[in-house]
């Protein structure tokens, strides 16, 4: 059994949901996971050098990675360089999967900027949460779906996460886990 953080920065719900399914799927291939809100700013956020992998996500808004994921990443830098680790972008530019692996070329952009490369990669689909937007930002998300072609009834939130692309994360995060009988003892 590894223990595994998954810290995330979300804002309208959708990361952290994602967290929590990654984290569910990764207890019962046995792991120990720890949930950590990075976006919190309430608590001090556990560090790389307690776990035997790290996974990392994080919601795009407006092409945008949460600043939150950018200080962590900074802080711990060389923590992150010594454990496999893995990264995760929510964004509705996941939805379309005719657009390769990274659509937009956020998960390139956040590596190249932060001067860190992760042991795995994966970019999500996201929601429009058109009920949790106050009026501007479902104005610029309603005009972006249209844009997209995708759905502009404000009406209701849509969820676009292919939960088994997030099970299939969930399995390459646990294969970066060390093996039970080469795992280091913590003292």
């Amino acid at each position: 059994m590894s223990t595994i953080l998954i810290g995330f920065a979300s804002h309208h719900g959708q990361t952290q949901k994602v967290a929590v399914r990654l984290g569910e799927h990764l207890r019962e291939l046995g792991h120990e996971v720890e949930l950590a809100n990075l976006a919190d700013g309430l608590t001090e956020t556990p560090s790389p050098e307690e776990y035997d992998v790290v996974v990392l996500g994080s919601r795009i808004e407006v092409g945008r990675y949460a600043p939150s994921l950018a200080a962590y990443v900074r802080d711990h830098r060389a923590a992150l360089g010594e454990v496999p680790t893995a990264l995760f972008t929510v964004s509705m530019a996941a939805v379309s999967t005719d657009r390769g692996p990274d659509p937009e070329g956020y998960l390139a952009k956040i590596c190249r900027e932060l001067g860190w490369e992760p042991t795995r990669r994966m970019a999500i689909a996201g929601g429009l949460k058109y009920r949790a937007y106050g009026f501007v930002t479902r104005f610029v998300m309603k005009m972006i779906s249209r844009r997209t072609g995708r759905t502009t009834d404000t009406s209701k939130n849509h969820e676009f996460t292919d939960w088994n692309t997030v099970r299939r994360f969930a399995d390459d995060i646990a294969a970066l886990c060390p093996r039970d009988d080469l795992a280091v003892s913590r003292v």
